[in-house]
């Protein structure tokens, strides 16, 4: 990338010529020639400071805007840069505004490049910040071949940098496939445990129902024995006693029935008996 910044010595003049008008010109003129000495020799600290002075003197000057810019960018302050030539595009100049477009795209694809480094997936958009910057450059000065290199480079970038995020969009949703597809696979594996498990608790269960039911028909057939057997055990008195009342009812029934027998008798029955003789028998007939 054709990273040199545009520092024109024009701008000094064009300072020169606009501050005599103006009280402090000779203070502006000053400060940034000696802004313009130090950044040459790549003091850019001391060159940023005079510059800042300069701006307060002239805080709407483009021309320090833009210089002051392009010592931020050689510090590594890109947020700063871009904010310094982004304020200096409202010039009418068309060959300062195409140096800001140029040094601002130079500036946005520095970003993009640290962006990337770092994972950022926002490099993507500064890369295509860098390069609307060059070509609105191009628009302003066609002829410019620096402009037109880091257009190509830039237009790179952006494509190199979609590629690799469908790539990555890609890897994900077969990542994510693949952990569906697990996932899947290991909630089928559970529920075929579980339903393994509800099948051994459910055998478990009637098995112990089964038992508890047999256990109790078995304490159920017990008890019935036990009160049969009391039962048994109450009737068998009350048998003896009926028995007892039976056979004394009979005897009660035989003694009257005796007594029925020999009524007519009652009589004689009570009267003394008399003596009598004694019958000789009678010797068989003799043949």
């Amino acid at each position: 990338m054709k990273s040199l910044f545009r520092f024109n010595p024009v701008y000094l003049l064009l300072i020169v010529i606009t501050a005599v008008a103006m009280t402090g010109a000779d203070e502006v003129y000053s400060k940034n020639r000696k802004a313009n000495k130090l950044y040459k020799d790549k003091k850019y600290e001391d060159a940023l400071k005079l510059y800042d002075d300069a701006l307060l003197v002239s805080p709407s000057d483009n021309a320090l805007k833009m210089n002051r810019g392009s010592a931020l960018y050689r510090l590594g302050d890109f947020e700063k840069a871009e904010e310094m030539y982004s304020s200096a595009l409202s010039t009418d100049d068309k060959k300062k505004k195409a140096d800001a477009h140029f040094n601002l795209g130079n500036i946005l694809f520095s970003k993009a490049q640290q962006m990337e480094q770092s994972g950022d997936q926002g490099a993507t958009d500064k890369y295509k910040a860098a390069l609307e910057n060059y070509i609105q450059s191009l628009d302003l000065r066609p002829e410019d071949k620096d402009a037109k290199w880091n257009l190509q480079l830039a237009h790179q970038k952006v494509k190199q940098m979609q590629q690799q995020q469908q790539q990555q969009n890609q890897n994900k949703d077969n990542k994510d496939n693949k952990d569906k597809q697990d996932q899947d696979k290991n909630n089928q594996n559970n529920q075929s445990q579980d339903k393994k498990e509800q099948e051994q608790q459910k055998e478990n269960q009637d098995k112990q129902d089964k038992e508890n039911q047999d256990q109790q028909n078995k304490e159920d057939n017990q008890d019935k024995q036990d009160q049969e057997q009391q039962e048994q055990q109450q009737q068998k008195p009350q048998q003896q006693q009926q028995q007892e009342a039976d056979k004394e009812e009979m005897k009660k029934e035989e003694a009257e029935r005796i007594i029925e027998l020999y009524a007519d008798d009652a009589d004689s029955l009570n009267k003394p008996m008399k003596k009598t003789d004694a019958r000789i028998p009678k010797p068989e007939k003799d043949w």
